[in-house]
């Protein structure tokens, strides 16, 4: 196995643009045999924070398909099994790091919608691949707990024989190499939760990918006078910790800054964004990129150009000729009132600036998942109580940056308010939720109501069956998980169910999912189900995860007899 930790970047570069890599190539089991084919070379990249020491992954396969309306066991499937699983440590891979997996891979020319990367379970045997990292599973978090000891706890991957999706559309051509990136972000993405109070975490992936001959680099640098680490004492009062750099792009509509890529500094204060994607028949383009952090004001440098091509070693775009200071402010925390639903949703924390004599469009400032068992934070966010210090991009030079009062949310003719977020709630197939009233100091929690289907989308459609044990009251406690696409939609608590019929077991109905109608088709809604249930007397010992065969098609309407005996 090769690890990132022995790969200098130049190298890691290399191989994803398909000098070297790690990993198979050739034909795809399932290939149509055509003889016009071009050549793919994948890689993996991330954008981690600090908060974990190791995240462990153990990939066995990649898939791509030309639509992305297929469930996982559709015969047209391109299967591109690697000889041998490999594990990566993704909390190796940020500042444009990567691993490169998979190279000269030969698919028919043409253009392809979906793509699906398959991981180990960590309920399957041990890869040798983790064997030889030394892991226990083959997903695995390493963190350090508040007492300053190290922990070792299983990564959750949902569904992982349907494989992790990711929709978008590239072509293959034969005519030049096509090189990706797929992008994962340890930092939103592998969600904490508690399971009798011992720490556990999940995956719920929002992996993108990126065409590197189309992705360009900005590289900057942050003044470490007030920059520290977190302590297994606590949290330090009295300097900047935990920053994460990210590019900020205009939403699809057009109506708030979308955050299309992440990173944290290195030990020198250094940092790289990269790959930035730059639009089809393009050749440059613009963002603007924002460092938020622990105990720090937030800092926005607007119109940062961006060149299509560009590496971190190669014409990357400079952020500033100077260190960007940091200025040391104070922080509030927020949670929801009440839990979200689904439990598969993610907040946005928003800032729109004050005073500039335009329209503005408000910036993500923050981003987090909710615990998928309960609806909430596992812990309350972190949000800055200060000014927003902002500049804009001098070529060759240093901006000058100057404190902005956000908006009190997208409220027109609002007075400012410092530390005011506007918050929004999301879900694939969902409608975003309108912005709430300002979240401040003061006012520091919120309630969102039940997203709804998204109804340019499709409906509310249910899924329903019966969960049934073999042994009566074998499994007291548990959750539901549904999941499509490698994704975690909803869960529900099995408690009351599993009680039915003596402990035996009984029916189970779950509704709002984004289905189908006769009259509305919603293609690709296949949801797969599996039951994460155990005995409260002995809760660590008797946790089992059961999933059930096939799965829920509610591609035209809501799906009855799905069923699973525990």
């Amino acid at each position: 196995m090769h690890s990132i930790r022995d790969l200098i970047l130049a190298a890691a570069l290399a191989a994803a643009l398909g000098l070297t890599a790690c990993g198979g190539g050739g034909s795809a089991s399932g290939s149509s045999g055509a003889t016009s084919n071009g050549t793919v070379n994948v890689a993996v990249t991330d954008a981690p924070t600090r908060d974990f020491d190791h995240v462990w992954v153990t990939v066995q396969e990649i898939r791509f398909h030309t639509s992305n309306a297929v469930a996982a066991n559709d015969p047209g499937w391109l299967n591109f099994p690697l000889p041998a699983a490999v594990t990566v440590d993704l909390a190796a891979l940020d500042n444009g790091a990567m691993n490169p997996l998979f190279a000269n891979l030969s698919l028919p020319q043409g253009t392809y919608q979906q793509i699906r990367l398959v991981l180990v379970s960590d309920t399957q045997p041990l890869a040798n691949s983790a064997v030889q990292a030394g892991l226990i599973y083959n997903d695995q978090v390493n963190y350090t707990d508040a007492g300053g000891t190290s922990r070792v706890a299983p990564l959750e991957i949902a569904a992982p024989a349907a494989g992790i999706g990711l929709n978008g559309t590239f072509s293959v051509s034969s005519t030049a190499p096509l090189n990706l990136a797929i992008d994962f972000d340890i930092g939103h993405d592998v969600v904490p939760f508690l399971h009798n109070g011992n720490a556990a975490f999940t995956l719920k992936p929002r992996l993108q990918y990126f065409d590197l001959a189309q992705s360009g680099a900005v590289n900057g640098q942050v003044d470490l006078t007030n920059i520290c680490a977190p302590t297994a004492s606590g949290t330090p009062a009295n300097c900047a910790f935990n920053l994460v750099i990210k590019a900020e792009q205009p939403s699809a509509d057009g109506t708030y800054h979308a955050a299309t890529r992440f990173t944290t500094i290195r030990p020198d204060g250094t940092f790289t964004l990269y790959p930035i994607r730059v639009p089809a028949g393009q050749t440059a383009t613009t963002i603007d990129v924002l460092l938020r952090g622990r105990n720090m004001d937030t800092i926005l440098v607007r119109g940062v150009p961006v060149t299509a091509g560009s590496t971190p070693t190669s014409n990357p775009t400079l952020l500033s000729a100077q260190p960007l200071p940091t200025i040391i402010d104070t922080e509030y925390t927020a949670q929801a009132a009440a839990p979200l639903s689904p439990t598969g949703s993610w907040l946005n924390f928003y800032q729109t600036l004050s005073a500039t004599g335009q329209a503005e469009l408000p910036y993500e400032v923050r981003y987090r998942h909710v615990n998928p068992f309960t609806g909430v934070f596992t812990d309350p966010i972190p949000l800055s109580s200060g000014p927003i210090q902002v500049g804009s991009y001098v070529a060759a030079g240093t901006p000058t940056l100057l404190p902005n009062t956000p908006l009190p949310g997208a409220i027109p003719n609002a007075t400012p308010a410092k530390g005011s977020f506007q918050v929004v709630a999301g879900a694939p197939d969902y409608a975003r939720t309108p912005y709430l009233t300002a979240l401040t100091p003061n006012a520091p929690t919120f309630s969102i109501a039940q997203l709804a289907v998204n109804p340019a989308v499709g409906v509310a459609d249910t899924i329903s069956g019966t969960i049934g044990q073999s042994t009566a009251n074998q499994y007291d406690s548990g959750y539901l998980v549904v999941v499509r696409m490698g994704v975690i939609v909803q869960t529900m608590p099995l408690a009351t169910v599993l009680a039915q019929n003596g402990g035996m077991g009984g029916a189970y109905s779950l509704g709002n999912l984004p289905g189908g109608s006769s009259t509305q088709s919603l293609p690709g809604a296949y949801y797969y189900l599996y039951a994460r249930v155990w005995n409260s007397a002995n809760p660590l010992t008797t946790l089992k995860r059961i999933d059930f065969s096939g799965y829920a098609d509610l591609r035209a309407g809501s799906a009855t007899g799905i069923n699973a005996t525990l």
